[in-house]
C-alpha cells in the first residue's frame, strides 16, 4: 500500500509546487523609463507605460504617438542545500543557467484632434525570470526547468475635464501560460532511499488561461494649477483589480527508472488537468516635483496583495489512472491542495530625470521591496526575496523620435533557511515518515534588466525637420 500511495498519488501534487513561479513572482518596475527611474513612474508617466501604471497620464500625451519598448531580463540563483538527515548524498550547489527572459511593451495613443481625450490600445508583459536547473540536482523537488510567460491586451481611455486633473481607465485581456517540470518521488518506504534517482519521476505542467478580463484605473492632480504656491507639485494613484486563474492545460509524466515501473503506463498518456489560482491586486501612489523641463523627482509607494495567494488547486478533469501496477493493478490519480501562504507585499521608488540638453534626458533611481513567501515556503521554485534596486537611464530626442536606454540590478537579499525552519518537502505526501526537507539552504540571487525604447511622435514624422 505505501508503494501505491507514494509517486501515484505525489505526480499531481508535485504539479501544484510549480506554478507559484509564474504566479507569485513578478518583478517590479516594467517599461524602460519606469525601470531607469526605479520604478517610479505613477505620476510623471510619458509613454505608454501609462497603460499599466497610470492611464490618466495618457491625457497629457497629446497627437498620435507609437511607442516600441523591449527589454531582456537575466537571472542568477545559487542554490546551497543543506545535508538532510537520512539521505546518503552530497548536495553541490546548483546555479539558474536559464536564457534570458524577454519584457516588451508596445502601444499607441492619439486624441484623434479632440481636446480632452486620449486613447490607447496597447500590449505589454511583466517582468519576470525563467529558470533551468538539473535533472538531478539537489534542487529537482523544488523545480528543474520553468518558462512561464504572461501578457496584457489594453484599450484605455483619458479625460482631463479642467486644467490640472485627469482621469484614466483600461480594459485589459490577461494571459498566463504555465510550462513547469520538476520532480517527485516514488520511494515506498520498503525499498530504496528517501532520495534514489532511479525512484524519481519527472512530471511536466503545461496549461494556459486566455485572455482573462481585468482593469486599471487611475488619478492625476497638478494642484499647483489651483493653488500658485504648489507649482511643480503633482499627485498619482492607480488601482488594479486582482484576478482569478482557471488554467487548462495537461500532464506530461515520465516514470521513474526502476525495474518495478517497467510496464506501468498512465490512461490517459497526457492527462487533461486545471491550475486554479489568484493573482494581486495592486494600488499604487506617488507624488513627484517637476521643475519646467529641467528636472524632475519622483517617490512611488506600492502595494500588492499578495496574501490572496495561499493555495494553488489543481484537479484532473478526467478520471485518470496509472494501469498495472506490480501487485496493485490501477491506482486514479488524486489531487490535492497546496498551501502557499504568501504575504503582501509593499515597496518604496524613488527616482527621477534632468535634461542637461535639449536632445539629452538622463535618469536615475532606486527601490526597495518585500518578499511574498516566507521562509517556511522559501524555494527554488518561489524565489521571490526582499529586494533593493538601482537603476540609471538615457535618452535622445531627435525630431520625431525619442529613443531611450535603461538598465537596473536588482541585489535579492541572502536566505538561510534551517531544515528546522523550512516546510518546503521532497513530495511523497502519502508516505510522510518516508518525505524528506529539500527547502532548508542557503539561496543568493539577483536579476539584471537591460531595456531599449523607440516612441514616435507621429504627428511631426509626417512633417520635414524643419517644419
Amino acid at each position: 500500500m505505501l508503494i501505491k500511495r507514494s509517486f501515484f498519488f505525489a505526480a499531481g501534487l508535485i504539479l501544484l509546487s510549480s506554478t507559484a513561479l509564474a504566479s507569485g513572482y513578478f518583478l517590479p518596475g516594467r517599461g524602460v523609463r519606469a525601470m531607469s527611474r526605479g520604478g517610479a513612474f505613477v505620476v510623471g508617466t510619458n509613454d505608454s507605460s501609462a497603460l499599466w501604471y497610470n492611464p490618466a497620464q495618457l491625457a497629457g500625451q497629446k497627437g498620435t504617438r507609437l511607442h516600441l519598448d523591449a527589454a531582456v531580463i537575466i537571472p542568477k540563483m545559487r542554490f546551497t542545500r543543506y545535508p538532510t538527515e537520512g539521505v546518503d548524498e552530497i548536495y553541490y550547489p546548483v546555479e539558474n543557467q536559464a536564457s534570458p527572459l524577454p519584457g516588451a511593451t508596445a502601444g499607441i495613443s492619439s486624441d484623434f484632434d479632440l481636446d480632452d481625450f486620449v486613447f490607447a490600445l496597447g500590449f505589454y508583459t511583466p517582468y519576470g525570470t525563467w529558470s533551468d536547473y538539473p535533472e538531478d540536482g539537489a534542487q529537482r523537488y523544488s523545480n528543474i526547468h520553468s518558462e512561464n510567460l504572461a501578457y496584457s491586451l489594453q484599450v484605455s481611455a483619458a479625460w482631463e475635464p479642467f486644467d490640472g486633473f485627469r482621469l484614466g481607465a483600461g480594459l485589459s485581456f490577461f494571459t498566463l501560460k504555465i510550462s513547469d517540470t520538476h520532480a517527485v518521488s516514488s520511494f515506498p518506504g520498503l525499498f530504496g532511499m528517501p532520495e534514489d534517482h532511479d525512484l524519481d519521476g519527472m512530471i511536466q505542467l503545461i496549461a494556459e488561461d486566455a485572455m482573462i478580463p481585468n482593469g486599471v484605473v487611475g488619478i492625476w492632480m497638478h494642484p499647483g494649477a489651483w493653488i500658485p504656491f504648489l507649482e511643480g507639485f503633482e499627485l498619482g494613484l492607480s488601482f488594479v483589480p486582482g484576478v482569478a486563474i482557471n488554467a487548462g492545460g495537461s500532464m506530461h509524466v515520465r516514470l521513474p527508472s526502476h525495474i518495478y515501473y517497467d510496464n506501468v503506463y498512465l490512461d490517459p498518456e497526457e492527462p487533461p488537468i486545471s491550475v486554479s489560482l489568484n493573482l494581486p491586486w495592486i494600488v499604487r501612489g506617488g507624488i513627484r516635483y517637476r521643475y519646467e523641463d529641467i528636472f524632475d523627482v519622483e517617490l512611488n509607494l506600492v502595494w500588492e496583495g499578495w496574501s490572496c495567494l495561499d493555495e494553488i488547486i489543481i484537479k484532473t478533469k478526467l478520471a485518470s489512472y496509472y494501469r498495472e501496477i506490480p501487485t496493485i493493478g490501477d491506482y486514479l490519480i488524486n489531487t490535492p491542495i497546496l498551501p502557499r501562504h504568501y504575504q503582501d507585499t509593499f515597496s518604496v521608488r524613488f527616482g527621477g530625470s534632468s535634461r542637461p540638453l535639449d536632445w539629452l534626458v538622463l535618469r536615475a533611481g532606486f527601490l526597495w521591496e518585500a518578499g511574498a513567501p516566507p521562509d517556511e515556503y522559501f524555494s527554488v521554485a518561489t524565489p521571490d526575496s526582499t529586494k533593493f534596486g538601482i537603476a540609471f537611464g538615457v535618452g535622445t530626442v531627435l525630431w520625431a523620435f525619442e529613443i531611450d536606454f535603461g538598465y537596473m540590478h536588482l541585489f535579492m537579499n541572502e536566505r538561510d533557511i534551517s531544515n528546522s525552519v523550512s516546510l518546503a518537502r521532497q513530495v511523497n505526501p502519502n508516505n510522510p515518515e518516508g518525505s524528506t526537507i529539500v527547502g532548508g539552504g542557503k539561496y543568493s540571487s539577483g536579476v539584471d534588466i537591460l531595456g531599449l525604447s523607440i516612441l514616435i511622435r507621429v504627428d511631426e514624422f509626417w512633417n520635414s525637420p524643419g517644419e
